[in-house]
């Protein structure tokens, strides 16, 4: 079975991004960051799914094109480099500082350091993608002006956090410039909701090898046809 409406995904983890920060960041206190901590992991969770999604484009673009096969390992980096983004941020959020300060100060850290290198790695990635349905130039100037919103706001915070600060005055303007950084990422991610369109996803399909009654080729015939039931025409096809 074919899932079609890919684009609403990428929406779905920007909006769900926005009401974690609004609902859960007001307070540091229990249960309130027991919450924010809990719909964080979800959020990192939807967005490693993202990533492999726009991996999985980009892969599928490059090889229709006859890419040099350069471009499709810069994409696999690329998908590593997001990866560890997000695992160094859930640890940052999961061990808190007031526990264990040093582990979510690298945390921190490393992940916008990581995050940055992803976001301006997949806006160029993305310039290789050709296709009538996709305004590649208009998109490309987008991300490339949120990518450097979200990497001067992190050097912003980068900064604030280093500057000593026994007034503790620092803090509102570092958590000001963590706002604008996690807004400006969840429009970075409306710009894929907007590329998917008509982007089909084909999950990987489970085969049970020695079972006797188990027919292989029953089921490949009942997806073949609810394929070309749920698939758009195949003018708005664009990955395979």
């Amino acid at each position: 079975m074919a899932i079609i409406n890919i684009w609403i995904f990428p929406l779905l983890i920007s909006l769900y991004s926005i009401i974690c920060l609004l609902v859960c960041d007001f307070t540091k206190y229990i249960p309130a960051k027991n919450a924010y901590t809990i719909m964080t992991n979800h959020i990192l969770l939807l967005l490693s799914v993202w990533m492999y999604l726009k991996y999985r484009e980009l892969k599928s673009f490059f090889r229709q094109a006859d890419v040099p096969a350069l471009f499709i390992k810069a994409s696999r980096v690329n998908l590593f480099i997001g990866l560890a983004a997000l695992t160094s941020y859930q640890l940052a959020v999961n061990f808190p500082a007031t526990k264990i300060n040093h582990v979510a100060l690298i945390g921190n850290k490393l992940s916008l350091v990581l995050a940055n290198l992803y976001i301006w790695f997949h806006a160029f990635l993305s310039l290789k993608i050709h296709d009538a349905n996709v305004p590649r130039w208009i998109l490309f100037l987008i991300r490339i002006s949120l990518a450097f919103v979200v990497f001067s706001l992190a050097a912003a915070m980068i900064q604030a956090n280093w500057v000593p600060d026994p007034a503790k005055q620092y803090v509102a303007i570092d958590a000001i410039y963590e706002w604008c950084c996690y807004f400006a990422f969840s429009v970075f991610l409306l710009t894929d909701a907007f590329e998917f369109r008509f982007m089909v996803f084909k999950p990987p399909k489970l085969i049970i090898r020695g079972c006797t009654g188990y027919n292989e080729r029953v089921f490949e015939s009942s997806d073949a046809s609810e394929d070309e039931e749920t698939l758009p025409p195949l003018s708005q096809r664009y990955v395979n």
